[in-house]
């Protein structure tokens, strides 16, 4: 993953510390988990076309949510240490 850590140390570079990079990533995920909820409660029959559709879009935020989980996964595994460090 030496892209996340290019763009996790561009980050760096611009003043943003793991704290704000994490606290934004724990914002998608938040904002992605309250549609997915909203999706998967609402029983509206839209008929077989737009239930395709929503299926879709019940996986696209799943594998989102999986992929910013990762992420903060992650970037909690790297030592702020090193990431000051890279800064050098």
């Amino acid at each position: 993953m030496d892209w996340v850590e290019k763009i996790l140390q561009k980050s760096c570079d611009r003043t943003l510390t793991k704290g704000e990079v994490l606290h934004s990533l724990f914002h998608m995920i938040e904002v992605n988990e309250t549609t997915l909820n909203h999706i998967q409660t609402n029983n509206t029959d839209f008929g077989p076309e737009l239930e395709e559709l929503k299926q879709t879009e019940i996986r696209d935020l799943e594998f989102h949510l999986k992929y910013y989980r990762s992420l903060v996964n992650y970037i909690n595994s790297i030592p702020e240490n090193k990431i000051i460090e890279n800064r050098t």
